[in-house]
């Protein structure tokens, strides 16, 4: 399943640009499990991550933002 960026809720959207950042403590526990089903986050020892689809995703929007 491809995951675009319009397909995500601004919450999700939100938190995957904060998970680019670093770790995101305020990731709740349903948004989490969420973006993992998506395929776009992983589970880690130190709690749920932005996984490399997910920072690619993010990536590749910010970059064609800004060539807009």
């Amino acid at each position: 399943m491809t995951v675009m960026w319009g397909d995500l809720t601004e919450e999700e959207q939100t938190a995957l640009k904060r998970m680019n950042r670093g770790p995101y403590p305020a990731l709740s526990k349903a948004l989490a499990e969420r973006l993992v089903f998506l395929g776009l986050a992983e589970e880690r020892p130190r709690g749920t991550g932005i996984n490399r689809t997910g920072r690619e995703l993010v990536i590749n929007t910010l970059l064609g933002a800004r060539a807009e």
